[in-house]
């Protein structure tokens, strides 16, 4: 049940909120498949990486220390350590605007006190496991109840809501949040964490029953890991409806094309929330948003704490970690705080973007290690589940760079220098992504 919360959570951290928000404003009901095929990849992709872990007894992290040179393991972990910091980031927004919201709390004092409530919850992992699961377990059903009670009270169009889910389509305008939906939802560090919380489980290594404990706990972590999905993609979905809906009143093409200009921040959403069902919309939406920041930090330090130690063989206490994490994220998410308030919004999905951006690079070795039979014996990846998985790794590098194109362009109006810097950026991400993909794993 640990492992299942803490599942739970690594898909609904406020960039996961905010992503919605902006989706449900930008393309009303038309990203719902989206969102959806997005939680069916990340079951994929987790428990791959979770079998990683089931199979071998090393988690990813280790995996990578032993397979790739040291040349290409700290650019590796350099990425990961950057997306780890921006979600670190991310949730220091969303708690800080909460504290707005619920008690008038200037943004800049709400990420310190976030800083210092982090600190908190870690403090209560060396109460027990169990004191952790059900702490997890609460915010998961604040999340549920404040957000569920908010997509009923809001009148949704079902026919809308089916053709959404069932009918494929990104509108032009909407290009940045459907690739900041891959990024908020299949984080990369999740992929880490995923692979060493299966070391909780007691699998029996003996030979002659090493076979069947392995399949069971490969079944079971499949089952929970498609649960955690299940109220992951619910409670994502509830939100991008609650502000489709909204969005959808009155003229729907006015409204649209204003979320287009400029889009809804997490303090906006709560005064659209109070204009459409009163004072107990913004609550609601604050408390969620509070839940959400808060239980979305533990798992940032945990897979930090993994990537850090099996990658590099760097030891450093979860207090430490935490520390380094918190202080590094510290400065900027306190410039934007302070000097770009009314950027924060944009700044976060960004921020969901640099995930999608970083994602290939935790993919990558998760999808080559999966389907070596040096690595996973008997349990190595079959080739339609091989096949599939590439090609999802290629969907997502190219709608990466479909997404950069347009800012070299616009960086190119600044000069040959800037045009010709953006390009070679672009040119060291695929080589390195190239560089992975060609790797031998032995």
């Amino acid at each position: 049940m640990y492992c299942l919360s803490n599942r739970s959570i690594a898909y609904l951290d406020p960039g996961n909120i905010c992503s919605d928000l902006h989706c449900g404003a930008v393309a009303g009901y038309k990203l719902i498949w989206l969102l959806f095929l997005t939680h069916a990849l990340g079951l994929y992709v987790q428990t791959l990486s979770a079998r990683i872990g089931i199979v071998t007894g090393r988690n990813l992290a280790q995996h990578c220390h032993e397979q790739y040179a040291r040349s290409i393991r700290i650019p590796l972990w350099l990425v990961c350590e950057l997306a780890i910091i921006g979600s670190d980031i991310q949730e220091s927004i969303g708690t800080a605007i909460a504290l707005y919201l619920l008690f008038g709390v200037q943004i800049w004092a709400g990420i310190l006190v976030a800083a210092l409530l982090s600190y908190v919850i870690l403090g209560i992992q060396r109460f027990g496991a169990r004191k952790v699961e059900a702490l997890f377990i609460a915010m998961i059903a604040i999340m549920c109840a404040c957000f569920g009670v908010e997509v009923f009270m809001s009148s949704p169009d079902v026919r809308e809501i089916t053709k959404g889910l069932l009918i494929p389509r990104i509108p032009a305008s909407a290009t940045v949040q459907a690739v900041g939906i891959v990024g908020a939802v299949i984080m990369p560090h999740n992929l880490f964490l995923h692979s060493a919380l299966v070391g909780t489980r007691r699998i029996k290594r003996a030979a002659d029953v090493r076979h069947a404990s392995i399949r069971e706990a490969n079944f079971y972590t499949t089952l929970e890991s498609g649960v955690a999905l299940l109220f992951s993609f619910a409670i994502n979905a509830t939100i991008m409806i609650v502000f489709a809906d909204i969005y959808s009143r009155g003229n729907s093409a006015k409204s649209v094309h204003m979320a287009e200009q400029h889009l809804p921040g997490l303090v906006e959403a709560a005064d659209l929330l109070r204009g459409a069902f009163g004072d107990l919309g913004p609550l609601l939406w604050a408390i969620g948003l509070l839940s959400s920041g808060q239980s979305s930090t533990a798992t940032g330090t945990m897979a930090g704490q993994y990537l850090m130690e099996g990658m590099m063989r760097l030891r450093a206490s979860p207090w430490l970690r935490l520390f380094i994490s918190r202080s590094t994220s510290l400065v900027p998410t306190m410039l934007v705080g302070v000097l770009f308030t009314s950027r924060l919004d944009q700044f976060d999905e960004w921020l969901n973007v640099l995930q999608s951006l970083a994602l290939p690079f935790a993919l990558i070795p998760t999808l080559k290690l999966a389907q070596s039979s040096h690595v996973m014996s008997e349990f190595a990846v079959g080739p339609r589940w091989r096949a599939f998985g590439w090609l999802a790794a290629a969907v997502i590098i190219a709608l990466n760079v479909y997404l950069l194109l347009p800012l070299i362009v616009d960086l190119a109006s600044y000069g040959v220098a800037a045009a010709c810097m953006a390009l070679a950026l672009l040119g060291m991400y695929l080589l390195f992504v190239y560089i992975l993909v060609a790797s031998k794993v032995e």
